[in-house]
């Protein structure tokens, strides 16, 4: 049986009661339709809204990492530009060269085209500088501050790719990376072949002369004591107005025989020589003017002369042409800028393919973080209708409960 009391109205609490459960709806649904977003807050759903913010985390830094990666990817495009540019100075150098060799043209006009030539390959190497970045100068070259490049490719910790420089530890400039040093139509050098007799160990050392200075190559092991110059050879000032230099070429002793010529090429080169093998594993080293006369490879306890012609056991020795050294040695550089033209290639190849993947990426977390937060507006709009609807259905129901007790005063007239 239903009571009448002007005390507690129950059917105005129940259309309360349904009222702020309308109106908390509606809210969260104006909400909704305002962000745009189901889930724009921590309150709203608060596992979704911790992993929508990763991934929006994620998003951000893989814009940084695109970022990076064009960064790259104009350094490496400067450094093309330029190897580009300096494989056709060597295209033309050949040509020099080999014309320098034909009777009747003047070498002294030859060698200062040749020289003309060896400035532009260091003025487009030295030129190729990106933003205080260039991969084919060293450190020294005007604007350059660094000479190789560290990128964050990933949003991962650790996420990082590294692209070097084009020149070897201890090389000042292009031209000598390409061992053109002191280039001329005249230049001389040596081939050096070897049997399975040879066995290099400390000591033994490589002479070279251009009839003014010296260098003496010597094999040192690794965390053993110092071996001495070679007797009889002084560093410094000599006899024919030059002088006497000394570089230690550092091998364990289990260096296998080619290990330990291959560290011999690194230490010609960074002396500005032209040493490469040869793939039958013959050595050339050419430039600086040297003289196969007073070029020898010594066993170690052999007293140092600038005549010496016998070679130690297992290397044999042979004499190259002027015109055929000069020749070997720009065929020699042009494979070197081949070389580095091919990994600043592929380099920017991986770069284009991380590029790719980033953006991919970012679009798929994009994606993603929609589908886990956005609203369907379509639905919602229906809603808020019908949310509207029921608001003012509660606002009357409300209206009338509340006149109830004013029907009892009627049972007192």
């Amino acid at each position: 049986m239903s009571e009448f009391s002007i005390n507690t109205n129950l059917g105005a609490l129940a259309a309360l009661q349904s009222l702020d459960a309308t109106q908390q709806a509606l809210n969260n649904t104006q909400n909704i339709v305002s962000t745009g977003q189901l889930v724009s807050s921590a309150s709203d759903n608060p596992a979704i809204y911790s992993i929508a913010q990763t991934m929006n985390a994620n998003i951000a830094g893989l814009t940084a990492v695109q970022d990076n990666i064009s960064f790259a990817q104009s350094v490496l495009g400067v450094a093309a530009s330029a190897a580009s540019q300096i494989s056709s100075q060597l295209a033309f150098l050949q040509q020099t060269v080999t014309q320098g060799q034909q009777t009747g043209i003047s070498a002294s006009t030859m060698n200062s085209q040749i020289q003309n030539i060896l400035n532009n390959i260091n003025n487009f190497a030295n030129n190729a500088t990106f933003n205080g970045v260039n991969l084919l100068a060293s450190s020294n070259a005007a604007g350059v501050q660094f000479t190789s490049l560290t990128i964050q490719d990933s949003v991962n910790a650790g996420g990082t790719l590294q692209i070097n420089s084009m020149l070897g530890t201890g090389i000042n400039n292009m031209v000598q990376q390409l061992n053109l040093s002191n280039l001329s139509v005249q230049s001389g050098g040596v081939e050096f072949s070897f049997n399975s007799s040879y066995a290099p160990k400390a000591g033994d050392y490589l002479q070279i002369s251009n009839g003014t200075n010296n260098w003496v190559f010597e094999f040192q092991t690794s965390g053993a004591t110092p071996v001495a110059a070679p007797s009889g050879y002084t560093l410094g000032s000599n006899a024919t107005g030059g002088q006497n230099y000394l570089t230690n070429v550092m091998i364990s002793s289990t260096s296998s025989p080619m290990a330990a010529v291959g560290a011999l090429i690194t230490a010609l080169q960074q002396q500005g020589f032209g040493a490469s093998l040869d793939s039958n594993g013959n050595l050339y080293v050419l430039g600086n003017n040297l003289q196969s006369s007073g070029t020898a490879w010594e066993a170690s306890g052999t007293a140092y002369a600038s005549t010496n012609t016998t070679n130690e056991a297992g290397v044999t020795q042979t004499a190259l042409s002027g015109g055929q050294a000069a020749i070997s040695i720009v065929q020699a550089a042009i494979s070197s800028m081949n070389n580095i033209s091919s990994i600043i290639g592929a380099t920017q190849q991986e770069l284009t393919g991380m590029s790719n993947f980033s953006s991919s990426l970012s679009t798929s977390l994009t994606e993603g973080v929609g589908a886990l937060t956005d609203a369907n507006m379509a639905a919602e709009s229906a809603q808020l209708t019908a949310l509207q609807t029921k608001q003012q259905l509660a606002i009357r129901t409300l209206s009338i409960a509340n006149a109830q007790p004013q029907v009892l005063l009627n049972l007192f007239q």
